[in-house]
C-alpha cells in the first residue's frame, strides 16, 4: 500500500494483490504499517527475517526459471504483434503517470496478442469512487505470466515458492483475472499456479472469485477506518494508529509487529501453549493479562472460578503455568515444579548403548529433478552422540548423499542394537520421528527399518514427557529455554551459531562458499560447517543431559524407569519381495519410460501396507503427544468432559455377550473430519487409563475401539464395549481419534497379481499390452490394427451427429474407447469444464448399449457419486 498525490493535492491510497496476502496474514501489522506510511509517529519493527528474505531470493530464481522456459519455447516478441514473450518493464516510479504508462503497454501486448506477457502491469486508480468522506482508493498490481491458450483467451499465471497451493496466493489470480476484465481482454475461467517444484495447480475463477471480493471488501474497509476526512490543504486526516486489542482487528499473535505488544501489554498470549480461543475465552471473562490470570489460580484450583468455553481442568493448567512464568527472575533458571511425576515412568532405563540425535535440515533446498520438476528440503546433517558425549556427524549436501547418510545411519543403529539390545535413540519434540519417515519415503529406502525404530519404541522423544510431568516458568518449553536447569555453567555461546534457523542460513552460505574456485571462500565456507556441527553437537548433548536430569527428578520422587516394551508385532512392515524386485528393476532400466512404470508400480504394490503403517504411527504418536500437537487432526475431538455425559450406563443387551455403554462426547470435530454413524473410532484415556492394557507403554494413553452412533454439530455419540477382563468404570476419555484403515480385501491381492505380470514382463524385455503400464508410460493409446485416435468409420458416425457438440464430443470418447487395444485413454481438461458430465454419459451409452461392465475409482466417494448421478 502506498499514497499517491494527485493534481491538486488530493491523496489516494493504493493497493496491490500483496496487500490482500499482508492483511489476511494479520490485519494489524498491516494496519501499523499503513500508519507508518500515513505520518503516524510510531515505530514498526522491520521484517528482516533472514530466511523470509532466502525465500524471496529464491522465488525470483523460481520466476526467472519459469521466463527462460517460456522464451526457449516461444521465443522474445514485440508488444503490438503477436506471439512470443513480451516483457513489460517496471515503471520509473510509482506516480500516476509513470503507471499509466507502463500500463498502457501492457494492453498493447495484450491487444497484439503476444504468447506470454511476462511482469504484466495494472493500474486501476480508483476501485470504489471517493465520496466526502471517504478516499479514493486504486489497484495497483504486477502479474507473472499472462499466457494466451489456443481459444484466444489468457490465463494468469503465478509463480510460487510453495509446493501446495495457498488462499492467498489464488486471491492474487482473481485480482489478475479482474483487471484483465476490466480492460477488455478476454480471459480464461481458470488460473495456474507454478508450484515451487515445478507442479502447475489450477483453480476455476468461479470458485476464487467469491473469496476474493469479500477479502478486498474487509481491506477496504479496514484501509478506510486509518484514513479521516479532507482538511482544508486537500490532505487527508488520519486516524489514531490501531491500538492492540482492538476487536474489530485480527492479529497472528506471533508476527514481529504482534510480539513487542503482546509483551507491552502483558497480554495472556504471553502464557505458554495458550491457543488464541483460549485467550477470547479469558479475555470474554474480564481477564485480560497473564497476571490477572495468575491471580485467580487459587480459585481455579477450588473449582470455584469458571471460564465459559474452557474446563475446569484446563484453566487450573493455564493458571498454574500463568503464576509459574511470573515467578521467574531475569538471569535466573525458570522456576519448575513436577506436577505429574507419573507421566516420568515413560523414561526407558539408561543403555549403554544409548544414543542422542538431532537433524539439521533446510526446507528451502531446492534440488532440479531430470524435468521440469524439483524436489525441495534436505537434512544436510544427522548428529548424535553417546553417552560418553562422543559426536557422530553425517553430512549430506545434495539428495543422494542424504539417502546415503540414512542407510549409514540405519546401518549404525542395526548394529549397535545387536550390540547392545534395549538401547534407545532420545530425541526432543517430533521433528526426528517425522523426518526419518519421510526421508525413508523420499528415497524408497530403509522403510523396515525406520518402521521397526518406531514400532519397537527405539525412538523416545523427551518433550512430551517434559510437558505432562513438569511446569516450568518459561514462555518456551524449547530445549533452548530449558538448558539453564541442568546444563550448569555450558551454556550455548553468544557468538556461534545459536538458532535453528541461522543454522540454515549459515548453511546455506557455506554452500555457495565451498562451491567458490577461491581457496579463502572454501576455508571460509568450512568454517561455517564447523560452527553448524559444534551447534548440533550441543543440542545432543543437551538432550542427553535432560535426559539424565529427568531421571534424577525421577528418583526423587520414587518412579522407577519403564520396563522393556513389548512390541506389537501385528503392525510390522517390509517391503515386499516383489515391491522390491520392481525397485531394482527401476534402478536398472535404461529407458526412462521404463523406470517410471517400474518405481510407480513397485510402489503400488505395497500401497496399502505402507497407508497402515502411516496411520498406525500417527495413532502411537497420539499416545504420547501433548493434545494440542493433533487437536486439528481430522476426525479428532477433543472432549470437552463437563459437557459430556453417559447416556446409558453399561448393560448387557439381549443375546449380547459384551456390556456396553453409550457416551455422548461433547466437542468440536476437527474440520475436514468424515466420521459418520457405523464407522469405527479410537477412544483415548489419559494414563492411569481405567482398565489393564499391556500394550500401553507407562505414561502413555490408552486406546480403545469404540462405534461411532451419531454425529453432529456439537460432538459425536458412540458405542463402547467393556474391555476384556475390566469392570465396569465411570471415566470419560479425553479424545475421539481416528478408527483403523478398512479391510483390504481382494485388492492387494489383484495389485500383486498385477504387478508380478509387471515385474515378468520388465526382467524379459517382453512388450506388456497393458492400460495400467501405458498410463505409467505415458504412452499415446493403442489401438485395435492401429491407424488414428478416431478411425474413419468412427468419423462417419460422428458426422451423423450433426451439429450437436456435446454428441460429438461423447461420440468422440465413445468410439475412441472401442477401438482401444487393452490401452488407456486420458480426457483432460481444466475445473469447470464437464469432464464429469462427459465420464457420466459415456458410461451410460458403453453400459446401454455395449453392455460394458465399468469400475468406477476416485480419490473420494463423493466423485464417485457424482459421476454416478451425472448419469
Amino acid at each position: 500500500m502506498f499514497i499517491q498525490t494527485r493534481a491538486g493535492g488530493e491523496q489516494r491510497i493504493v493497493t496491490s494483490a500483496s496487500d490482500l496476502t499482508a492483511a489476511s496474514a494479520c490485519e494489524f501489522a498491516f494496519l501499523r504499517r499503513v500508519d507508518a506510511k500515513l505520518g503516524r509517529d510510531l515505530a514498526v519493527p522491520l521484517d528482516d527475517d533472514p530466511m523470509l528474505a532466502r525465500a524471496a531470493r529464491l522465488g525470483d530464481a523460481h520466476e526467472e526459471r519459469t521466463l527462460a522456459t517460456y522464451l526457449d519455447e516461444l521465443g522474445p516478441g514485440t508488444a503490438g504483434e503477436p506471439g512470443g514473450v513480451v516483457e513489460i518493464p517496471r515503471p520509473a516510479s510509482m506516480g500516476e503517470a509513470d503507471l499509466a504508462a507502463v500500463a498502457a503497454q501492457t494492453v498493447t501486448a495484450l491487444r497484439g496478442r503476444a504468447g506470454v506477457v511476462f511482469q504484466a502491469t495494472f493500474f486501476d486508480p480508483s476501485q470504489r469512487p471517493a465520496t466526502a468522506s471517504e478516499p479514493e482508493i486504486g489497484f495497483v498490481g504486477f502479474a507473472d505470466f499472462l499466457r494466451l491458450n489456443a481459444v484466444g483467451e489468457y490465463e494468469v499465471e503465478d509463480t510460487k515458492l510453495a509446493r501446495r497451493a495457498r488462499v492467498t496466493a489464488l486471491m492474487q489470480l482473481a485480482a489478475y483475472t479482474e483487471q484483465l476484465e476490466r480492460v477488455g481482454i478476454p480471459v480464461a475461467d481458470s488460473a495456474t499456479l507454478i508450484l515451487g517444484d515445478g507442479a502447475r495447480s489450477t483453480h476455476r475463477i468461479a470458485d476464487i472469485a467469491p473469496v476474493f471480493r469479500s477479502r478486498r471488501r474487509r481491506l477496504h474497509q479496514i484501509l478506510r477506518a486509518r484514513v479521516g476526512a479532507t482538511g482544508a490543504d486537500g490532505r487527508r486526516e488520519t486516524a489514531a494508529p490501531v491500538a492492540w486489542g482492538n476487536g474489530e482487528i485480527t492479529a497472528c499473535g506471533w508476527c514481529e509487529v504482534c510480539a513487542p505488544e503482546i509483551e507491552r501489554t502483558r497480554d495472556p498470549l504471553l502464557i505458554a501453549g495458550l491457543r488464541r480461543t483460549q485467550r477470547d475465552a479469558l479475555l470474554a471473562a474480564g481477564l485480560t493479562t497473564i497476571d490477572e490470570i495468575a491471580q485467580v489460580m487459587p480459585e481455579a484450583v477450588a473449582g470455584t472460578r469458571e471460564v465459559p468455553g474452557i474446563t475446569t481442568a484446563v484453566l487450573t493448567r493455564i493458571t498454574a503455568q500463568a503464576a509459574a512464568q511470573l515467578g521467574a527472575s531475569a538471569g535466573s533458571p525458570p522456576p519448575v515444579r513436577v506436577v505429574d511425576a507419573a507421566a516420568l515412568a515413560s523414561l526407558p532405563k539408561p543403555n549403554p548403548g544409548d544414543l542422542f540425535f538431532d537433524f539439521e535440515g533446510d526446507p528451502l533446498y531446492r534440488e532440479a529433478g531430470a524435468d521440469t520438476s524439483a524436489r525441495w528440503g534436505i537434512d544436510y546433517l544427522f548428529g548424535f552422540v553417546d553417552r560418553e558425549e562422543r559426536f557422530t556427524a553425517l553430512w549430506a549436501h545434495d539428495l543422494d548423499a542424504e539417502k546415503a547418510a540414512l542407510m549409514k545411519f540405519l546401518a549404525f543403529v542395526a548394529e549397535r542394537r545387536q550390540q547392545f539390545p534395549g538401547m534407545k535413540i532420545y530425541h526432543y519434540a517430533a521433528y526426528e520421528r517425522t523426518h526419518l519417515l519421510s526421508i525413508a519415503a523420499r528415497h524408497g529406502v530403509g522403510e523396515a527399518a525406520v518402521d521397526a525404530l518406531l514400532r519397537d519404541q527405539v525412538l523416545v522423544d523427551l518433550y512430551p514427557i517434559v510437558r505432562r510431568a513438569l511446569l516450568v516458568g518459561s514462555r518456551s518449553y524449547s530445549i533452548k529455554k530449558l538448558e539453564p536447569l541442568y546444563m550448569g555453567s555450558e551454556l550455548r555461546a553468544e557468538d556461534g551459531v545459536t538458532t535453528a534457523a541461522q543454522s540454515v542460513t549459515e548453511y546455506a552460505d557455506a554452500t555457495e562458499q565451498l562451491a567458490d574456485p577461491s581457496a579463502e571462500l572454501q576455508l571460509a565456507g568450512q568454517r561455517r560447517l564447523d560452527a553448524i556441527a559444534d551447534y548440533n553437537r550441543y543440542d545432543c548433548v543437551s538432550t542427553l543431559r535432560l535426559r539424565d536430569w529427568l531421571l534424577g527428578i525421577a528418583a526423587e520422587h520414587g518412579v522407577s524407569p519403564a520396563p522393556p516394551f513389548t512390541p506389537d508385532t501385528d503392525q510390522v512392515f517390509e517391503v515386499s519381495r516383489l515391491g522390491a524386485q520392481l525397485a531394482a528393476l527401476a534402478e536398472s532400466a535404461t529407458d526412462t519410460r521404463d523406470r517410471t512404470a517400474a518405481a510407480l508400480a513397485g510402489s503400488a504394490i505395497d500401497y496399502h501396507a505402507r497407508e497402515r503403517k502411516s496411520f498406525w504411527w500417527a495413532h502411537y504418536a497420539r499416545l504420547t503427544d501433548p493434545i494440542e500437537e493433533w487437536a486439528d487432526t481430522r476426525d479428532v475431538l477433543i472432549v470437552d468432559a463437563e459437557r459430556s455425559r453417559v447416556l446409558e450406563d453399561w448393560h448387557l443387551p439381549p443375546r449380547a455377550r459384551v456390556e456396553r455403554r453409550h457416551l455422548r462426547l461433547s466437542g468440536e470435530l476437527a474440520p475436514g473430519s468424515s466420521a459418520r454413524a457405523g464407522g469405527d473410532a479410537y477412544v483415548l484415556y489419559d494414563a492411569p487409563a481405567p482398565f489393564l492394557a499391556p500394550r500401553t507403554a507407562p505414561g502413555q494413553r490408552t486406546a480403545h475401539k469404540v462405534r461411532v452412533i451419531a454425529r453432529d454439530d456439537a460432538g459425536v455419540t458412540v458405542e463402547e464395549l467393556l474391555p476384556r477382563d475390566a469392570t465396569p468404570y465411570s471415566t470419560v476419555p479425553v479424545a475421539l481419534a481416528p478408527g483403523p484403515p478398512p479391510p483390504e480385501g481382494r485388492q492387494r491381492s489383484a495389485i500383486e497379481e498385477w504387478g508380478a505380470t509387471v515385474a515378468d514382463a520388465l526382467a524379459s524385455g517382453a512388450v506388456l499390452t497393458d492400460p495400467v503400464v501405458d498410463l505409467l508410460r505415458r504412452d499415446t493409446p493403442r489401438l485395435i490394427g492401429g491407424g488414428p485416435l478416431v478411425d474413419p468409420a468412427s468419423r462417419a458416425a460422428l458426422a451423423a451427429a450433426g451439429g450437436d457438440a456435446e454428441a460429438r464430443t461423447i461420440g468422440a470418447v465413445v468410439a475412441s474407447l472401442r477401438a482401444l487395444d487393452r490401452s488407456a485413454l486420458a480426457v483432460q481438461g481444466p475445473p469447470g469444464t464437464g469432464k464429469t458430465y462427459l465420464a457420466a454419459r459415456v458410461i451410460r451409452k458403453l453400459v446401454e448399449d455395449d453392455g460394458w461392465r465399468i469400475g468406477v475409482v476416485a480419490q473420494s466417494h463423493r466423485v464417485v457419486e457424482n459421476v454416478l448421478d451425472g448419469g
